[in-house]
């Protein structure tokens, strides 16, 4: 059985990706204002890793029986690694794929992307190496995705990818004993950098390290990120970077 139990909101609609069909995509209030703050001619790049990322977060949710999970992974692994030509037709993110692959873009991020979220079919608990595993393939799946594979991860981004993708299961997961590893683990890579940069391509990138790295610093998971005060950090970061 799959013991974890994932609530990531996904009430709303994407209204702000203008160059790609948004009507589809459905994000969290928290990654729709993030991804307020990608430069035009990379937010449906952006948009597509948020909205990957929430549908295998739903996947894993959504699942009781692990056998059903993976099939439905399986999946989209098909998706990603099947010829364009061949990916069946109707499915809003299937058409986005092939948008991006068309344009260019590398998928193989978003396998590693799909790897990490398999991670949550084992069982708890996890021991170092799952913990490892899954972060590293999530948040660097994510954050690579989102760079367009130009430029490779530094090691201070590798550790802010990471402890983003800890951070974010801490704040989902609904065991105690593993929520609290996952954030002990989170903060003990931001705790190892002053801080995670980012051109201005990666803004919204670096709103979520800021966003751990703040709750890493607390010793504590922030209650509500839909508050006026959060909101108010994110926004100035998001147009100053600082």
């Amino acid at each position: 059985m799959v013991k974890a139990i994932f609530t990531l909101i996904s009430d709303g609609k994407l209204a702000t990706a203008s160059d790609m069909s948004d009507a589809f995509l459905q994000l969290d209030p928290l990654r729709r204002l993030v991804l307020a703050y990608a430069k035009r001619r990379d937010r449906s790049r952006y948009a597509l890793a948020f909205a990957l990322d929430s549908r295998f977060a739903e996947v894993i949710r959504s699942t009781s029986e692990t056998l059903i999970g993976q099939m439905r992974l399986t999946w989209w692994r098909d998706i990603l690694t099947t010829d364009a030509e061949k990916r069946p037709s109707g499915e809003p993110l299937v058409a986005l794929i092939t948008e991006a692959e068309q344009d260019g873009a590398d998928l193989a991020p978003l396998l590693n992307l799909l790897e990490g979220w398999e991670y949550l079919l084992d069982d708890f608990p996890w021991d170092d190496r799952q913990f490892d595993q899954y972060a590293i393939k999530r948040g660097e799946g994510v954050f690579s995705f989102a760079l367009a594979g130009n430029n490779i991860l530094t090691d201070e981004q590798k550790m802010g990818a990471q402890g983003w993708a800890l951070w974010d299961f801490a704040r989902h997961c609904s065991e105690p004993e593993m929520r609290e590893q996952a954030f002990e683990k989170s903060r003990g890579l931001f705790e190892s950098t002053s801080s995670v940069r980012f051109d201005s391509s990666g803004r919204p990138l670096s709103i979520f390290c800021k966003l751990a790295q703040s709750d890493a610093k607390k010793g504590t998971l922030t209650a509500d990120l839909y508050r006026p005060r959060v909101a108010s950090k994110i926004i100035w970061h998001g147009m100053t970077g600082c």
